[in-house]
């Protein structure tokens, strides 16, 4: 066997192409594709680490589970740095971590007096609150700002994996784009946010472009983020967030300026974060976008600041949210969480704030009043999405949609057509039929009839209405006032695998009934709640003695629950019926 892998080795080599390479040489790997398995891609740069032959090296692959790995010459090719249009704009989501935030005009900022007033004036107050809250402000005026503060809580470091640095060469841009740059660079040094210097780590600075905006500069940080050790500390809850807040009878929004930029970094921190452009090498002094641990950083500021308020205020990231059930409450919070900013030394952005509101934006949605529905800009750019030709775009569709899937009853039943095509068996560019046309237009659709959630009341009982059908599931938690009739808190669906749809009509219906209580366990656990079912058999699933061990094993899923289940007529439990079935 040796022999004859020798010989087809040396069969091989006769057809190697004629590529020499020296050690350090940076190259372009030829591997399996992410996407497409059988697929191949180039991936680069990798560097030549150890020359074994004139055609097998050792290639240095950072970011890999394997560090270093041989690679024969016809897998290989050089890198090469683009030096025309390395640097042209391109459209990118508005959320891309790595943008540097616009920095609008240093010299001409507005008036932060004039903003608290309009701001101020805008509110549906009582001419006494306003004048209250005048006041309050007017104690608080260095608080606003259009400058970023320097906190004195915490410093974020970088730790690397790997001690080889990371170099990137500036990239060539056109005259104008250069013009962009300088003056983006110029404002960044005013403002104290970087310092020139030199350093080993190096990663480039580029213009993107978002539609209908200034083009912004950017640091490409991806080498970097590879060889970055994980610092882990958890995200808030968006749901959590937009539950609490939207109970409220008044609710204030802070928005810091620039958030991370109000974050030190430490000399190592900035070491590595160092960036390189046509005007030269600058290190930044602050947290900045795009290193991958800069969210979990700021989370954790914002947990250490606000400690001990988290009755009353609750952050996302740079975004605070104060809500309160009365006017006088609302002062003592305000004013609370304004001291706390002020003893963090963090300042807030007046032009971006919403102050003792009855409903606010927040987060993407118009919350307040124990109301919540989609903001109407976010909708609208929803709207306006192009059709999908790739399973990229189709990924880039369902993952904004998908964020209000809250809203849209059978949101699961209605995308299947589009999920269906992002399979592996599916090709990469999408075949765009009607049936996919029709669940794009669909989707749309349910978000511009100005669908309206209520805020759970946990001082009242939930309602889980539930349904199977044979292609999903279907689930509705809501709430019954009197007089007022039945509110939904929030729809859920799902697709039934192909094991699922196997079952017997009385297994989907009680998977159903399981899957619908665990995922609502944490508005469920530790009260009593009604089911509701238009299938007559599941009443006796609490006291079933039936040897279907599926059954039965769910039965004791269900024992940690106090509920009741009530059947409910099928033409009257329409709610959930329409969410597990095509309309």
């Amino acid at each position: 066997m040796a022999k004859a892998q020798q010989r087809a080795k040396v069969y091989y080599d006769r057809k190697a192409r004629a590529r020499r390479f020296e050690v350090d040489d940076e190259v372009m790997t030829l591997r399996p594709s992410l996407k497409n398995k059988p697929d191949v891609q180039w991936e680069g740069p990798a560097r030549i680490v150890q020359k074994l032959s004139d055609v097998n090296y050792v290639v240095s692959l950072p970011g890999k589970r394997k560090v270093q790995q041989v690679y024969h010459c016809n897998l290989l090719k050089p890198y090469r740095q683009r030096e025309a249009v390395v640097c042209m704009m391109v459209n990118v989501p508005e959320e891309l971590p790595v943008e540097l935030p616009g920095l609008g005009s240093v010299s001409n900022r507005e008036n932060t007096e004039q903003v608290l007033r309009d701001l101020v004036s805008k509110t549906p107050l009582s001419p006494d609150q306003k004048s209250e809250l005048q006041e309050l402000l007017e104690e608080f005026h260095g608080q606003f700002s259009e400058r970023p503060g320097k906190t004195s809580v915490l410093t974020h470091d970088i730790e690397l994996t790997s001690s080889e640095p990371v170099r990137s060469k500036a990239y060539r841009v056109p005259p104008r784009q250069r013009d962009i740059m300088e003056a983006e660079v110029k404002k960044m040094l005013e403002l104290g946010v970087i310092e020139a210097g030199e350093s080993d780590y190096t990663s480039p600075l580029i213009l993107v472009e978002v539609p209908g905006k200034e083009p912004r500069p950017c640091v490409d940080y991806r080498r970097l983020n590879s060889i970055t050790k994980d610092q882990i500390y958890p995200i808030p809850n968006i749901e959590e967030r937009l539950e609490r807040v939207s109970s409220a009878q008044f609710i204030s929004t802070l928005d810091l300026v620039r958030g991370y930029w109000q974050v030190p970094l430490t000399v190592q921190a900035s070491r590595y974060a160092a960036f390189i452009s046509p005007m030269g090498t600058f290190r930044p002094k602050v947290l900045s976008f795009g290193l991958k641990n800069a969210p979990h950083c700021f989370s954790s500021l914002m947990d250490k600041v606000l400690r001990g308020q988290e009755e009353f205020a609750l952050p996302y990231l740079d975004d605070v949210a104060i809500f309160s059930a009365s006017w006088s409450e609302h002062m003592t919070h305000l004013r609370a969480v304004l001291t706390r900013l002020r003893e963090a030394g963090l300042t807030v952005k007046a032009p971006k704030c919403q102050l003792a509101q009855a409903e606010v934006v927040y987060l993407g949605h118009v919350i307040g009043q124990g109301r919540r529905r989609p903001s109407e800009i976010k909708v609208a750019a929803i709207q306006d999405f192009p059709q999908p030709r790739t399973k990229t775009d189709i990924r880039s569709f369902l993952g904004v949609a998908g964020y209000y899937q809250r809203y849209i009853p059978r949101y699961s039943d209605i995308a299947a057509p589009l999920t269906d095509a992002l399979r592996k068996t599916e090709p990469q560019t999408v075949v765009w039929d009607e049936t996919r046309e029709r669940a794009f237009r669909a989707l749309k659709s349910a978000l511009t009839s100005q669908p309206l959630l209520r805020s759970p009341d946990y001082t009242k009982g939930f309602v889980v209405q539930c349904d199977a059908s044979e292609r999903g599931m279907g689930v509705v938690l809501c709430q019954r006032e009197n007089g007022e009739g039945e509110h939904p808190v929030l729809y859920a669906s799902r697709k039934l695998t192909s094991r699922e749809q196997a079952y017997s009509a009385t297994e989907k219906e009680c998977a159903c009934l399981v899957w619908a209580v665990q995922k609502l366990s944490c508005y469920l656990a530790g009260s009593r709640f009604i089911i509701e079912t238009d299938h007559c058999p599941l009443q006796w699933l609490q006291t079933t003695s039936s040897k279907n061990g599926r059954l039965l094993r769910w039965s004791l899923t269900l024992q940690q629950y106090s509920f009741e289940v009530r059947y409910k007529k099928g033409s009257l439990n329409g709610n959930a019926d329409g969410l597990s079935r095509r309309s």
